[in-house]
Order: C-alpha cells, then structure tokens, then sequence
C-alpha cells in the first residue's frame, strides 16, 4: 500500500493468484518507525510482487480496500487495524457498508482505539478511547440494522435524532468485526458485539502464550454470555516476523535496524512494561505504545543505535524469526492457544528488499507445516497479472 499507485494495484490479483486467504490493509497516517529507517519492500525488477510489509508511505486503507474489493473474486480483505475515532461513525458504517457491498461479503475491519501518533500531530484529540470505540461499534450496528427506518438512540458522543441510513445489509449480513485491545473491558466487548479479536504477536501478549490463552478464554465466554457460539468467533494473530532460508539468516536480518526497531517498541502496546517483565530496562522507562508513541522524537540514524542496544533476549521476545521450520513451530504455540487466523509481517523485506523474492516460498513452507495447503507459486509471474 505504497507508490507507485500502478504497483499496489497490480500486486493485488497476484496476491489472489498465489491463493493466499486474506489481503491486509492497515489504516495509517504515520507508521511505527522513525521516517526513512524503513527501505520500500519492493523488488527493483519486479514491483509488484508481494512482499509482505509495508514501507513509511501509506495510501489510503479504504481505497486500497476498495481496489482489492474490485480486482478480487475470493480474496478475504481485511482492514486491520482502523480507530474509529477520527472519522463519524455514520461516515464511516456508510463506508464500511459500502465496502461490504462491493467486496461481496469479503470485508473485515479490526477496531482499535487507537495512537497518540494518529491524532495530537493532526490536530485530532484522543479522549475517552475506550468509551468512544464501543459506542461507534454501537452506533454502526444500530445503523446497518435500522432497515432504512430513522434511528434514534442516545449517546455520550454521537446521539443519533431521527438518522436515516437507507444502505440494505449485503445478504442481510453486517461487515465482519474484529476488536483490537487486552483490557478485560474491550475483551468482554469482544465477545458481545464482535465476531472475532486481533492482537499482536509476538509482543501483543508480552510473549506469553499462557496469558493468550487466557484472554481467548474470556472473549469466548464473553460471547457465550451473550448467545453465541464461542467456537465460531475469530482469533487473528498479526505477527512481526523475519523469515529467511535458515535460522542464521533470519537472525541476520532481524538484526537490522528495520527489525531491530521492534525490540525498541516492545511490538506491542506495553513496551516498558513487556522489558520489564523481560528482565530489561526500557530505554525510554515506563513507555506505552499506543500512548507514547512519537516517531518525531528520533532521527533514522538515533533509531539505528538503539537497535544495537537492543538485548538479543528482547528481540527474540518481539519478533518471530527464523526458517520455516522455526517460524512454524514458534506459530504453531499461538495456534495450540486457540488462534485460528495467522497474518504474517515480512519485516525481513524492510531491512533487504531483494529478500522478499523469497516471500511467496518462505510463506508457501510455513504454510505447509501448519497444515495448509501451499501457494501456487507456478502460477505468478510478472507477466500472469
């Protein structure tokens, strides 16, 4: 999701072609890294090609999903991770709404309640998060399920006085919802209004598949409480990754300060506290990534450096590395904790474009030894699109 516009377009019937499940579009303003740490995932010779990662320059999430809504037939298409804090909740179920129409059913959108980074810099506030997420949830429900008749409903944000909201269900279906957040409050949610959760791993659960396990738990018996079936929900892991030919290669690359940087971050929303639990002290103390998060605050090169203080003990607990051999056994323990859905972060493609000729074959083994079927790597090529 990055320029050229032509090579993010075209790589997405390939993406479909290679018979991957989903398609992933984070929305953001301004990644996680410092601005020119990351190198553009992109093949010189072949830009279009699947790479896995993304690079410092995101175009439009909803766009992009409407493009891969267009060029796709069975394609899953996620939006993950979108806060709908900085849009109207009616604007935005109208787009949503819209997105499940075109796509067919295909749409899914994880829900968070957002980063520091993605408001105080834009001049947006963010206020109440936790309150304001649940009550978009809420008002997108009221509004897909109104059946064209005015909605009104009381709300602390966004009260709804005779709205009308005339786009039918797709097939009398909502779009997919996924929550993205561990607090006990936003896992219950989960369970109630939700059809699946999404976190981050490693760090997501601070390397704890103990604690993943637990918090699967309370999303099921959440949606138990609430009538449905917590065998039919969805546990997405989005995982941080470098993959290579061997272990050493992988380690090589993780290493690198495109991947390095996720040791500094902790890859997940409590980085003090996750080097804490660790056996580390933060560089940056007590830091919260969806509260503190500021890439403005060092240079690319600053960044560089403290990659290099980064303990390999750190890095190891923030990042999945590794052959596929390793990868899959280390992903297999997610799944053994109740994940049923797996997205894969190519950062190993930031550190050394040229890698990510190897993605399709790296993804296709990880992918047989869990037990899926592999990607049909006969089948792409520069000129299949």
């Amino acid at each position: 999701m990055f320029p050229p516009a032509q090579d993010a377009i075209a790589s997405i019937p390939r993406v479909e072609a290679l018979g991957w499940d989903f398609i992933n579009y984070p929305d953001q303003l301004s990644g996680t890294h410092p601005t020119g740490m990351l190198q553009t995932p992109a093949l010189a010779g072949d830009p279009s090609a699947p790479s896995g990662m993304y690079s410092d320059i995101w175009l439009g999430s909803f766009e992009m999903c409407t493009a891969a809504a267009v060029l796709t037939e069975r394609l899953e298409i996620m939006l993950a991770v979108v806060d709908p804090l900085r849009r109207s909740p009616a604007l935005m179920a109208q787009e949503m709404a819209t997105l499940n129409h075109l796509s067919k059913g295909r749409i899914t959108f994880a829900l968070g309640s957002g980063e520091a980074k993605q408001f105080e810099p834009y001049g947006e506030t963010r206020v109440k998060p936790i309150g304001k997420l649940e009550e978009s949830i809420r008002t997108f429900k009221a509004m897909w399920e109104s059946g064209g008749q005015p909605i009104s409903r009381e709300s602390e944000f966004w009260p709804l006085k005779n709205a009308v909201f005339p786009i039918p269900q797709y097939q009398g279906r909502n779009p997919e919802l996924l929550m993205v957040g561990g607090s006990e409050k936003l896992l219950r949610l989960t369970g109630e209004l939700c059809d699946g959760w999404l976190t981050f791993m490693p760090g997501g659960t601070m390397d704890d598949v103990g604690l993943l396990a637990d918090m699967i738990s309370a999303v099921k018996a959440a949606a138990s409480d609430a009538g449905k079936d917590p065998e039919q929900m969805r546990f997405v892991a989005q995982v941080f990754a470098s993959i290579a030919e061997t272990d050493e290669r992988a380690w090589e690359l993780a290493r690198k300060p495109p991947v390095g940087w996720l040791g500094v971050i902790g890859a997940a929303i409590a980085g003090g506290a996750a080097w804490k639990k660790w056996g580390y002290e933060h560089p940056f103390g007590d830091f919260n990534w969806a509260k503190d998060m500021d890439i403005t605050k060092v240079t690319a090169e600053q960044a560089a450096q403290l990659v290099e203080s980064v303990p390999d003990g750190v890095l190891d607990h923030t990042c999945v590395w590794g052959s596929p051999e390793r990868v899959a056994a280390r992903l297999q323990t997610y799944v053994d904790a109740g994940i049923n859905e797996i997205s894969l972060f190519n950062f190993a493609a930031a550190a050394e474009p040229e890698h990510a000729a190897q993605w399709s074959t790296l993804g296709s083994d990880i992918r047989e030894r869990l037990g899926v079927a592999p990607l049909k790597l006969d089948a792409i090529s520069a000129s299949a699109i």
